[in-house]
Protein backbone atom coordinates (compact mmCIF):
# COMPACT_ATOMS: atom_id res chain seq x y z
CA UNK A 1 0.00 0.00 0.00
CA UNK A 2 1.03 3.28 -1.19
CA UNK A 3 -0.12 6.84 0.86
CA UNK A 4 0.58 9.87 -1.18
CA UNK A 5 -0.07 13.56 0.04
CA UNK A 6 -1.44 16.06 -1.87
CA UNK A 7 -0.55 19.37 -0.01
CA UNK A 8 -1.57 21.35 2.51
CA UNK A 9 -5.02 23.34 1.90
CA UNK A 10 -7.48 25.11 4.25
CA UNK A 11 -10.87 23.28 4.82
CA UNK A 12 -12.91 25.80 6.05
CA UNK A 13 -16.24 23.67 6.72
CA UNK A 14 -15.66 20.45 9.29
CA UNK A 15 -18.15 19.20 11.48
CA UNK A 16 -16.41 19.15 14.84
CA UNK A 17 -13.16 19.24 13.60
CA UNK A 18 -11.30 21.45 15.66
CA UNK A 19 -10.52 21.18 19.29
CA UNK A 20 -9.61 18.77 21.17
CA UNK A 21 -12.48 19.19 24.12
CA UNK A 22 -15.87 18.31 24.40
CA UNK A 23 -18.25 20.41 22.59
CA UNK A 24 -22.47 20.30 21.86
CA UNK A 25 -23.60 17.89 19.79
CA UNK A 26 -26.83 17.09 18.07
CA UNK A 27 -26.99 14.08 17.87
CA UNK A 28 -24.49 12.45 20.31
CA UNK A 29 -23.91 14.78 23.35
CA UNK A 30 -20.20 14.79 22.92
CA UNK A 31 -17.92 15.12 19.93
CA UNK A 32 -14.87 12.72 20.63
CA UNK A 33 -12.20 14.40 18.23
CA UNK A 34 -8.47 14.67 18.68
CA UNK A 35 -7.90 17.74 16.27
CA UNK A 36 -6.41 20.77 17.02
CA UNK A 37 -5.82 23.00 14.47
CA UNK A 38 -6.70 24.20 11.47
CA UNK A 39 -3.80 23.00 9.00
CA UNK A 40 -5.07 20.22 6.76
CA UNK A 41 -3.13 18.00 4.64
CA UNK A 42 -4.86 15.75 1.81
CA UNK A 43 -4.06 11.78 1.78
CA UNK A 44 -5.01 9.61 -0.78
CA UNK A 45 -4.53 5.52 -0.76
CA UNK A 46 -3.32 3.56 -3.69
CA UNK A 47 -2.61 -0.01 -4.03
CA UNK A 48 -5.18 -1.69 -2.04
CA UNK A 49 -8.19 -0.94 0.77
CA UNK A 50 -6.82 0.45 4.21
CA UNK A 51 -8.10 1.39 7.22
CA UNK A 52 -7.79 4.74 8.63
CA UNK A 53 -9.05 5.21 12.20
CA UNK A 54 -8.72 7.31 15.49
CA UNK A 55 -8.48 6.42 18.96
CA UNK A 56 -10.46 8.11 21.62
CA UNK A 57 -9.81 7.35 25.50
CA UNK A 58 -12.97 8.08 26.91
CA UNK A 59 -12.43 8.83 30.61
CA UNK A 60 -10.34 11.73 28.84
CA UNK A 61 -13.52 13.42 27.66
CA UNK A 62 -15.31 12.77 30.78
CA UNK A 63 -17.79 10.07 29.21
CA UNK A 64 -19.60 7.79 31.80
CA UNK A 65 -19.85 4.18 30.33
CA UNK A 66 -21.82 2.52 29.05
CA UNK A 67 -21.83 4.83 26.60
CA UNK A 68 -23.83 4.94 22.77
CA UNK A 69 -21.95 6.24 19.82
CA UNK A 70 -24.57 7.42 16.45
CA UNK A 71 -23.10 9.04 14.76
CA UNK A 72 -19.51 9.25 12.88
CA UNK A 73 -17.79 12.31 10.54
CA UNK A 74 -14.65 11.93 8.08
CA UNK A 75 -13.65 14.57 6.38
CA UNK A 76 -12.97 14.02 2.25
CA UNK A 77 -11.15 15.93 -0.03
CA UNK A 78 -11.61 13.28 -3.09
CA UNK A 79 -14.07 10.18 -3.00
CA UNK A 80 -14.47 7.35 -5.03
CA UNK A 81 -17.81 7.70 -6.25
CA UNK A 82 -20.50 4.11 -6.01
CA UNK A 83 -17.44 2.45 -4.57
CA UNK A 84 -18.91 1.25 -0.95
CA UNK A 85 -16.63 2.42 2.25
CA UNK A 86 -17.10 0.56 5.55
CA UNK A 87 -17.43 2.37 8.90
CA UNK A 88 -15.77 0.66 11.83
CA UNK A 89 -15.97 0.94 15.61
CA UNK A 90 -13.91 -0.82 17.89
CA UNK A 91 -13.42 -0.52 21.69
CA UNK A 92 -10.61 -1.68 23.74
CA UNK A 93 -10.50 -2.98 27.36
CA UNK A 94 -6.27 -2.56 27.61
CA UNK A 95 -5.83 0.53 25.92
CA UNK A 96 -2.47 0.93 24.13
CA UNK A 97 -2.38 -0.60 20.88
CA UNK A 98 -5.80 -1.85 19.36
CA UNK A 99 -4.12 -4.65 17.99
CA UNK A 100 -6.87 -6.80 20.33
CA UNK A 101 -9.64 -4.46 20.06
CA UNK A 102 -13.27 -5.85 19.66
CA UNK A 103 -15.47 -5.04 16.65
CA UNK A 104 -18.16 -3.83 17.71
CA UNK A 105 -20.27 -2.39 14.39
CA UNK A 106 -19.45 -2.51 10.70
CA UNK A 107 -21.42 -0.17 8.30
CA UNK A 108 -21.43 0.03 4.67
CA UNK A 109 -21.92 3.72 3.53
CA UNK A 110 -20.97 5.16 -0.41
CA UNK A 111 -19.58 8.64 -0.62
CA UNK A 112 -19.87 10.92 -3.81
CA UNK A 113 -18.77 14.10 -2.84
CA UNK A 114 -16.20 15.84 -0.90
CA UNK A 115 -16.94 17.54 2.50
CA UNK A 116 -17.64 16.66 5.77
CA UNK A 117 -19.70 12.90 5.57
CA UNK A 118 -21.45 12.63 8.29
CA UNK A 119 -22.36 8.90 8.74
CA UNK A 120 -25.66 8.32 10.82
CA UNK A 121 -25.38 4.71 12.20
CA UNK A 122 -28.61 2.62 11.77
CA UNK A 123 -28.34 1.33 15.03
CA UNK A 124 -26.81 3.30 18.22
CA UNK A 125 -23.64 1.44 19.07
CA UNK A 126 -23.18 1.16 22.56
CA UNK A 127 -19.72 1.26 23.91
CA UNK A 128 -18.39 -0.67 27.36
CA UNK A 129 -14.81 0.12 28.10
CA UNK A 130 -12.40 2.89 28.47
CA UNK A 131 -11.21 3.03 24.82
CA UNK A 132 -13.27 3.24 21.30
CA UNK A 133 -11.73 3.19 18.17
CA UNK A 134 -13.71 4.45 14.75
CA UNK A 135 -12.66 4.49 11.45
CA UNK A 136 -13.37 3.82 7.65
CA UNK A 137 -11.84 0.99 5.47
CA UNK A 138 -11.46 3.11 2.29
CA UNK A 139 -10.86 2.48 -1.45
CA UNK A 140 -8.04 2.63 -3.56
CA UNK A 141 -7.88 6.76 -4.34
CA UNK A 142 -9.92 7.80 -1.86
CA UNK A 143 -8.53 11.16 -0.18
CA UNK A 144 -9.24 12.53 2.99
CA UNK A 145 -7.92 15.01 5.17
CA UNK A 146 -5.75 15.06 8.32
CA UNK A 147 -5.31 18.06 10.63
CA UNK A 148 -1.60 18.60 10.15
CA UNK A 149 -0.86 19.57 14.41
CA UNK A 150 -0.12 17.00 16.90
CA UNK A 151 1.42 13.80 17.38
CA UNK A 152 0.01 11.18 14.58
CA UNK A 153 -0.13 8.46 17.85
CA UNK A 154 -3.75 8.66 17.40
CA UNK A 155 -4.24 7.50 14.34
CA UNK A 156 -3.76 3.89 12.81
CA UNK A 157 -3.41 2.17 10.06
CA UNK A 158 -4.12 -1.54 8.15
CA UNK A 159 -3.76 -3.15 5.24
CA UNK A 160 -2.84 -6.19 3.59
CA UNK A 161 -0.40 -5.83 0.57
CA UNK A 162 -2.29 -6.64 -2.96
CA UNK A 163 -5.61 -7.88 -0.83
CA UNK A 164 -8.21 -6.86 1.81
CA UNK A 165 -8.46 -8.28 5.27
CA UNK A 166 -11.47 -9.12 7.47
CA UNK A 167 -12.11 -5.97 9.45
CA UNK A 168 -13.90 -8.61 12.37
CA UNK A 169 -10.26 -8.89 13.62
CA UNK A 170 -7.15 -6.46 13.32
CA UNK A 171 -4.63 -8.70 13.81
CA UNK A 172 -5.96 -10.17 10.00
CA UNK A 173 -4.31 -7.00 8.67
CA UNK A 174 -0.40 -7.79 7.54
CA UNK A 175 0.53 -4.08 8.57
CA UNK A 176 -1.06 -2.63 11.42
CA UNK A 177 0.42 0.58 13.52
CA UNK A 178 0.30 4.24 14.31
CA UNK A 179 1.10 7.18 11.65
CA UNK A 180 3.81 8.77 13.68
CA UNK A 181 6.52 7.13 10.93
CA UNK A 182 7.36 4.08 13.46
CA UNK A 183 7.48 0.52 11.12
CA UNK A 184 5.49 -1.14 10.28
CA UNK A 185 3.59 1.75 8.73
CA UNK A 186 6.44 3.74 8.25
CA UNK A 187 3.58 6.43 7.30
CA UNK A 188 4.64 9.83 8.99
CA UNK A 189 0.69 11.90 9.02
CA UNK A 190 2.54 14.49 11.23
CA UNK A 191 -0.90 15.22 12.70
CA UNK A 192 -4.39 13.08 12.92
CA UNK A 193 -6.89 12.08 10.21
CA UNK A 194 -10.04 13.89 10.46
CA UNK A 195 -12.47 11.30 11.93
CA UNK A 196 -14.34 12.18 14.84
CA UNK A 197 -17.05 10.11 16.63
CA UNK A 198 -20.77 11.58 18.29
CA UNK A 199 -21.20 9.94 21.28
CA UNK A 200 -23.50 10.09 24.85
CA UNK A 201 -22.12 8.80 27.89
CA UNK A 202 -24.71 7.62 31.03
CA UNK A 203 -23.61 10.71 32.85
CA UNK A 204 -25.77 12.87 30.58
CA UNK A 205 -29.13 13.41 30.50
CA UNK A 206 -29.64 12.04 26.73
CA UNK A 207 -28.66 8.33 28.47
CA UNK A 208 -31.10 6.19 30.37
CA UNK A 209 -28.84 3.94 32.43
CA UNK A 210 -31.68 1.39 33.79
CA UNK A 211 -31.92 -2.05 32.98
CA UNK A 212 -33.92 -3.08 30.45
CA UNK A 213 -37.43 -4.56 31.63
CA UNK A 214 -36.98 -3.82 35.56
CA UNK A 215 -39.73 -2.06 35.51
CA UNK A 216 -38.66 1.35 36.44
CA UNK A 217 -40.28 4.16 38.87
CA UNK A 218 -42.58 4.95 36.25
CA UNK A 219 -45.17 6.76 39.10
CA UNK A 220 -43.94 10.43 37.71
CA UNK A 221 -45.21 9.66 34.02
CA UNK A 222 -48.07 11.04 32.90
CA UNK A 223 -49.79 10.96 29.40
CA UNK A 224 -50.06 13.65 27.40
CA UNK A 225 -54.03 15.14 27.25
CA UNK A 226 -54.33 14.66 23.28
CA UNK A 227 -51.47 11.74 22.79
CA UNK A 228 -52.19 9.41 25.30
CA UNK A 229 -49.82 6.95 24.16
CA UNK A 230 -47.33 9.19 25.15
CA UNK A 231 -46.13 10.09 28.44
CA UNK A 232 -43.68 12.26 29.77
CA UNK A 233 -41.74 12.82 33.54
CA UNK A 234 -43.62 15.66 35.02
CA UNK A 235 -40.67 15.93 37.55
CA UNK A 236 -38.42 16.79 35.24
CA UNK A 237 -40.47 19.65 33.95
CA UNK A 238 -41.98 20.54 37.48
CA UNK A 239 -39.04 20.12 39.58
CA UNK A 240 -35.94 19.87 37.27
CA UNK A 241 -36.50 22.36 34.85
CA UNK A 242 -38.06 24.08 37.86
CA UNK A 243 -41.60 24.53 36.37
CA UNK A 244 -40.26 27.49 33.68
CA UNK A 245 -41.14 25.85 30.47
CA UNK A 246 -44.90 23.94 29.60
CA UNK A 247 -45.01 21.06 26.95
CA UNK A 248 -48.06 20.31 24.72
CA UNK A 249 -48.83 17.79 22.37
CA UNK A 250 -51.09 16.94 19.25
CA UNK A 251 -51.24 13.91 17.02
CA UNK A 252 -50.40 15.32 13.42
CA UNK A 253 -50.56 13.02 10.05
CA UNK A 254 -47.92 10.61 8.87
CA UNK A 255 -46.76 13.07 5.89
CA UNK A 256 -45.95 16.10 8.22
CA UNK A 257 -43.00 13.32 9.02
CA UNK A 258 -39.64 14.14 7.97
CA UNK A 259 -37.45 12.12 5.91
CA UNK A 260 -37.12 8.49 7.98
CA UNK A 261 -33.31 7.81 9.08
CA UNK A 262 -31.26 5.74 7.17
CA UNK A 263 -31.85 2.32 8.39
CA UNK A 264 -35.46 2.92 10.26
CA UNK A 265 -38.83 3.05 9.87
CA UNK A 266 -41.52 4.87 10.97
CA UNK A 267 -44.18 3.00 13.33
CA UNK A 268 -47.13 4.52 15.32
CA UNK A 269 -48.92 7.51 15.71
CA UNK A 270 -46.42 10.92 14.71
CA UNK A 271 -46.15 13.49 17.69
CA UNK A 272 -45.28 17.55 17.62
CA UNK A 273 -44.08 18.08 21.02
CA UNK A 274 -43.89 22.37 21.57
CA UNK A 275 -41.72 23.61 24.40
CA UNK A 276 -43.22 26.95 25.44
CA UNK A 277 -42.14 29.42 28.48
CA UNK A 278 -44.78 30.93 30.58
CA UNK A 279 -45.16 33.94 29.13
CA UNK A 280 -46.32 31.50 25.59
CA UNK A 281 -42.92 32.20 24.11
CA UNK A 282 -42.16 28.75 22.19
CA UNK A 283 -38.32 27.48 23.37
CA UNK A 284 -36.34 26.27 20.25
CA UNK A 285 -33.45 25.84 21.44
CA UNK A 286 -31.67 22.50 23.42
CA UNK A 287 -33.19 22.41 26.84
CA UNK A 288 -30.66 22.51 29.26
CA UNK A 289 -32.23 19.11 31.21
CA UNK A 290 -34.18 16.63 29.48
CA UNK A 291 -37.73 15.38 29.93
CA UNK A 292 -37.93 11.53 30.04
CA UNK A 293 -40.79 10.44 27.38
CA UNK A 294 -42.07 7.07 27.17
CA UNK A 295 -44.11 5.41 24.08
CA UNK A 296 -45.89 1.98 24.18
CA UNK A 297 -45.27 0.21 20.62
CA UNK A 298 -47.01 -2.72 19.74
CA UNK A 299 -46.20 -5.71 20.93
CA UNK A 300 -44.35 -7.14 17.66
CA UNK A 301 -42.26 -3.59 17.48
CA UNK A 302 -41.73 -3.57 21.61
CA UNK A 303 -38.13 -5.80 20.93
CA UNK A 304 -36.18 -3.58 18.13
CA UNK A 305 -38.14 0.20 18.60
CA UNK A 306 -36.47 2.94 19.40
CA UNK A 307 -37.17 6.39 19.49
CA UNK A 308 -36.78 9.59 17.63
CA UNK A 309 -36.70 12.94 18.44
CA UNK A 310 -37.62 15.29 14.91
CA UNK A 311 -36.05 18.92 15.37
CA UNK A 312 -34.10 21.45 13.66
CA UNK A 313 -35.06 23.56 10.06
CA UNK A 314 -35.79 21.70 7.86
CA UNK A 315 -36.81 19.18 10.66
CA UNK A 316 -34.75 15.68 10.69
CA UNK A 317 -34.92 12.62 12.74
CA UNK A 318 -32.14 12.13 15.39
CA UNK A 319 -32.65 8.47 16.49
CA UNK A 320 -31.72 8.49 20.59
CA UNK A 321 -30.58 6.19 23.22
CA UNK A 322 -33.57 4.45 23.97
CA UNK A 323 -34.49 1.95 27.07
CA UNK A 324 -37.09 -0.24 27.18
CA UNK A 325 -39.37 -0.32 30.97
CA UNK A 326 -41.88 -3.41 30.88
CA UNK A 327 -43.81 -2.62 27.61
CA UNK A 328 -42.64 0.92 27.33
CA UNK A 329 -39.55 2.35 25.60
CA UNK A 330 -38.46 5.37 26.89
CA UNK A 331 -35.93 7.75 25.44
CA UNK A 332 -34.33 11.65 27.24
CA UNK A 333 -35.71 14.89 24.82
CA UNK A 334 -34.37 17.85 24.82
CA UNK A 335 -36.32 19.66 21.91
CA UNK A 336 -39.44 20.13 20.70
CA UNK A 337 -40.74 18.87 17.60
CA UNK A 338 -41.47 15.60 16.38
CA UNK A 339 -41.38 12.67 18.39
CA UNK A 340 -42.64 9.05 17.17
CA UNK A 341 -40.62 5.38 17.05
CA UNK A 342 -38.70 3.26 14.77
CA UNK A 343 -37.74 -0.03 13.43
CA UNK A 344 -35.01 -1.36 11.39
CA UNK A 345 -36.05 -1.54 8.34
CA UNK A 346 -35.24 0.02 4.36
Amino acid sequence: MQIHKRGIVMLLVLLGALGLGAVPALAGETILSVNAGSGNTSWFISGEPSLVMNGFDLQAFDVALPAVIDAVTIAVDSPVPTVPVELVIYQDSNGGSPIDAQLLASVTYTINSSGSFRAVLPTPVTVTQRAVWVGFYLPVDFSFFADTSGSSVFTYWAWTPGSTFALSNLANAQVFGPADGSAPVNINLNGKARITAEITGSNSGGFVTQTAGTGGDLAVMQPYPNCQNLSYDTGDELVSLDDIVNLSCQITPSWQSPTNPIGYVQRGELYDIVIFKRDGVVVFNRLDIAVTHCIRPTAEDLATAVIGNGYGAPRSWRILPTQRFGDLICAEIRYGGKISYFVPGV
